[in-house]
Order: C-alpha cells, then structure tokens, then sequence
C-alpha cells in the first residue's frame, strides 16, 4: 500500500531538509513524496531538487506562489497512493509514525481517517504534547467527534498529523484564498466523506513553534477569515439531519467566543475605521452568544462587561493587550 506524502514548501530552507529526512527514514517505505515548491525565493527549491536526485521516491513541482492551498492541490492533482498524507515544511515527523497508522487501517477495516497526537516544539527544542491522553480512541458517532474537535479533547481540525484512505482526497480540494483558516474550512467535507475515526494517543508529529511564520503574523482579515470557516462549519451542520446541531453548537461556542474576541481586539488595537462595521457585528454576534447562555461561566462574565459597559470593555482589552505585549518584550532589550 503506497502513502502519497504532499509537501507544500515555500521559502523554509532552515527547516526543509529536518523535514525531509524524517519522511525518507521513515520505517514504512513504500511511499510517494510530492514536494510542491510554491515559488520560494530563498533555497527550498534547490533543496527539494537535490533530495529528489538521491530518492527516486521524491517528486518535486516548482509553481509559482499561491499559498498552501494551491500547493496541496497540485500534489492531490497527481498522487497514486492509496492513502493521503500532509506534512508541512517546517516541521518533522517521528520514523514509525506511518507504520503505526498502517497497522490501525489493517486493524479496522471500516476506519477512513487516522489521527495522532502531536507535540508542540517550542524555542528551546522542548516537545510538549498538544493533547494529554490515556488511551487510544476508536470513534463512530460524528457528534461525539465533532465535540472533542472543538473543545481539543482529541481529534483536532488541522489536517497535517492524519493520514487518510485515498476516497477522501479523490474529488475534494482545498479552498482557495484563505490563509489562517484552510485547515478548518475542509474539515467538514472530509468528515462527511468519512465514516470511522482513529485517534493515536501518542504524538507522532513535531510541529515547530517560529515567530516567523504565518500563523505568527496574524492579520484582522486572517480572524475575519477563521471566523467565517467556523460559522460556515456551523452551517453545514445545521443542515445535516444526521447531527444534533443544537450539541454541537454548544460545543463550538467557547471555541467561537475567543476568535470573536480576539478579532475584537485586534479592532479596537488597530483603531482603523474601517473596520467599524466588522467590530459592531462581532459585538452583536458576543452579546447573542450571551443571550444564549451557551458558553462557559467564565466567559459569560467577560461579555457581561461588554454588555454593561462597551467603552470600559474596549479600555480593559486595550490594556490587557498592552501589557501582555510588555511581559512578552520585557528584558528582549536590556
């Protein structure tokens, strides 16, 4: 059974060749790795070049920039493999990772999507696992999955540490023209196209954790963006009979309040009128949630103070952001 390993690689030449390695040395070789250069200007390029001359097993596509997105559709536009994987360019895998998901799918023949834990690698090379698990999880109802999708108690919305039976990726690709929220805007196809769900307790893939990277640049049109991909989910939800929408809902809601919240920040940071509209909205969607009374006790308070005293609000998160922004930077400059 062939992996077909898709790479969007652009501008990572410090991280490229760690990432590489990791998928070449992996204990399961019967692989095809797609590295989509996506018009990189320092050495990615280059790189992937020299690695395909060494591992016939390498693939490389050089396109010109279109972001992640593009990128991983070009590699779905050709892979041969009968299972799909996704790995991002700056991070790294551990060598047994496909071996360990290959022998859930031969374990369960009804299993479309394997899932595994993975670790957050922060500045230090510290790895800290991003969920804390005492046991592997078999799952067959999509509520229960979708629950623990958003309250992070398991199977996350990212796509990078899952490896997926060819059906899923056969007819379906990324949305283009979003850049934060790409992850959370194909989730629900992928859920629909699969039926059984296995979740690995131990981290098997290394995301590293670099201040320049996008998800470090974040933008008020990026939130603006994630929070449509959340709202859509809903959606799609709402119109599938086969899920409890009002369970789900509130299983979202907190996750849902801090990207409102934090956008609204943003807002009030940048003091760009333009925005105006944008920040009503949020606001009229934070004090709906209030209404609701869908969300936790903890976050209930934070809008009642928006509720009762909007400008007081905006002065708080304007000073909560400052000296969060002060701690971070203290002693950078001594």
């Amino acid at each position: 059974m062939m992996i077909s390993v898709i790479v969007p690689v652009y501008n990572v030449e410090k991280y490229l060749s760690k990432c590489i390695e990791s998928i070449i040395n992996q204990t399961y070789t019967n692989l095809e790795i797609i590295l989509v250069d996506d018009g990189s200007t320092d050495n990615s390029g280059k790189i992937c070049d020299n690695y395909a001359k060494k591992d016939n097993r390498i693939k490389v596509i050089h396109k010109k920039n279109g972001g992640p997105s593009l990128a991983r559709n070009t590699g779905l536009n050709i892979f041969r493999g009968e299972y799909v994987s996704f790995i991002d360019s700056d991070d790294y895998i551990e060598p047994f990772m496909y071996d360990k998901m290959l022998q859930i799918f031969s374990k369960y023949d009804d299993i479309d999507i394997v899932s595994c834990n993975y670790n957050h690698i922060n500045h230090k090379g510290e790895k800290i696992p991003f969920f804390y698990l005492s046991a592997d999880e078999y799952i067959i109802d999509k509520n229960i999955l979708i629950e623990k999708i958003f309250q992070y108690q398991n199977y996350d919305m990212i796509i990078f540490n899952k490896l997926y039976k060819r059906k899923i990726w056969q007819n379906l690709r990324f949305p283009l023209n979003i850049h934060l929220a790409e992850d959370l805007s194909i989730l629900y196809p992928t859920l629909q196209l699969a039926n059984h769900f296995y979740c690995i307790k131990e981290a098997l893939y290394n995301k590293i954790q670099r201040k320049e990277g996008l998800t470090n640049s974040i933008k008020i049109e990026d939130y603006i963006n994630n929070i449509i991909a959340h709202e859509v989910f809903l959606k799609q939800v709402k119109q599938n009979k086969n899920l409890d929408y009002k369970r789900i809902y509130i299983a979202c809601s907190d996750n849902l309040f801090r990207h409102y919240k934090h956008l609204l920040d943003l807002i009030y940071i940048s003091n760009d009128n333009k925005y105006k509209n944008i920040a009503q909205n949020t606001i009229n969607k934070l004090l709906k949630m209030y209404t609701n009374n869908c969300l936790s006790n903890k976050n209930m308070k934070k809008i009642a103070l928006l509720k009762i005293a909007p400008k007081l609000y905006k002065k708080y998160r304007i000073l909560s952001y400052k000296w969060k922004f002060y701690k971070q930077n203290r002693g950078k400059n001594d």
